[in-house]
């Protein structure tokens, strides 16, 4: 099955839109009528081109009117999309492949990838699937490996002039997969069976990350979605004043890992980058670096970030705050 290579863009792109998927590594962005608006599997690397602008990076086309509800699988980033059309329903299934890292490895492993999954869950329906980023170069369908992005489908491709796509027809209880990845895929039937099995290591990840929240308020619901989303974005330049609300938000919430990761990222990137001993971040800042001491002590701070917690005023502070 022969994998296209995809070009890229530089990430000065249009806004984005729609609802947010990622794996920390990498975000995308999925129109509530399952249109894939655009997709970076690696930031440095910047997003995927679609072959005109304005145009979906993947879209899903259906004959007739289609009426679309689109919802996260609870506790995840995985959407999922419903479609009805007549007496049919199509499920399609969004999500940016992750798995829970194991003994030595990170929290999360990302594997490079966007994975699409559509089901036919009621009648018979026929669609196409197409995908429109650029071809790198003309002869680029012809599966070889390079550090470009990749495409496989569970289903026959065919490459036209602007855009790689599958006319797909589907009885209820059917399937087929579509992967965008930085490495090639081997596209045919198997990969169905290779996306479920992604797709069931991601909801698992998810679910064990959010099932750690401690947060117990009524809005819980919405908090842990704030949350999710702050998820994928850790680890990404952002000013100082968003990584100390971002750090705050995971402490109410209890999320000690990811408060320290951002408290550090900020401390480095403050005004004085945590030299010469000198102290000159904003109350924010302190006052949720404070709290984190009083909640866990030191444990889990980065060595400057534990000496900086340790100096004199914030001691004092922390006396304060404890009276």
């Amino acid at each position: 099955m022969s994998l296209p290579q995809l070009a890229v863009i530089r990430p000065d792109g249009p806004a984005q839109r729609g609802l947010p998927i990622g794996d920390m590594r990498g975000h995308g962005r999925v129109m509530a009528d399952g249109q894939l608006v655009s997709l970076t599997l690696e930031r440095a690397a910047g997003p995927l081109r679609a072959s005109h602008p304005g145009r979906p990076l993947l879209s899903l086309e259906m004959d007739g009117e289609v009426r679309w509800v689109a919802a996260y699988v609870p506790g995840t980033n995985v959407l999922e999309t419903v479609g009805h059309a007549g007496g049919a329903e199509l499920r399609v299934v969004d999500f940016m492949a992750v798995a829970e890292g194991r003994a030595g490895q990170p929290e999360a492993v990302a594997a490079g990838r966007f994975v699409r999954i559509v089901t036919c869950t009621e009648g018979e329906v026929s669609f196409r699937l197409a995908c429109s980023a650029r071809l790198a170069d003309a002869g680029a369908y012809d599966g070889r490996a390079n550090d470009d992005w990749y495409l496989a489908c569970s289903r026959q491709l065919q490459a036209g002039e602007d855009a790689v796509g599958a006319r797909v027809h589907l009885a209820a209880g059917e399937s087929v997969a579509i992967i965008l990845g930085d490495a090639p895929v081997q596209g045919g039937p198997a990969l169905s069976a290779e996306a479920l099995h992604a797709l069931g290591d991601t909801i698992h990840y998810w679910t064990w990350w959010s099932d750690r929240c401690r947060y117990k308020g009524e809005d819980f619901d919405s908090r842990l979605r704030d949350a999710l989303a702050l998820k994928l974005n850790c680890g990404a330049p952002a000013p100082l004043g968003e990584l100390t609300r971002s750090a705050a938000e995971f402490l109410a919430l209890g999320y000690r890992n990811e408060c320290a990761a951002l408290l550090a990222q900020a401390f480095e990137s403050g005004p004085d980058g945590g030299s010469n001993g000198r102290w000159s971040f904003d109350d924010a800042f302190r006052a949720t670096l404070d709290e984190y001491v009083l909640r866990y002590g030191t444990l889990g701070l980065s060595d400057e970030l534990r000496g900086a917690a340790e100096a004199k005023p914030l001691l004092l502070q922390c006396t304060k705050r404890m009276a």
